[in-house]
């Protein structure tokens, strides 16, 4: 039984390599050319994806600025609240 085993799996394992090295075959489709009115929509939906992401970031920035910015603010009166009382 175990040389039955050793044959099917040894069998299983070329057939496989097979596959692998040979490959199957597939019918490529022919691609169609791109016509202009295409390529100018493709290219105006970069445009405004772009446009898009760049306002996104910027808005990201300005939050994390003012995020920044009050906690710095934060830490000020913190520091001066604990100075006044060490004064006292």
């Amino acid at each position: 039984m175990k040389k039955i085993f050793t044959i099917f799996i040894s069998m299983l394992f070329v057939v496989s390599l097979s596959f692998a090295v040979a490959g199957c075959k597939k019918s490529e489709e022919t691609a169609t050319p791109a016509n202009a009115t295409t390529v100018k929509e493709a290219a105006t939906d970069v445009k405004d994806a772009v446009k898009e992401a760049a306002t996104d970031v910027k808005d990201a920035a300005k939050e994390a600025a003012t995020d920044v910015k009050d906690a710095t603010k934060k830490a000020i009166t913190d520091v001066k609240d604990a100075a006044k009382k060490d004064t006292k």
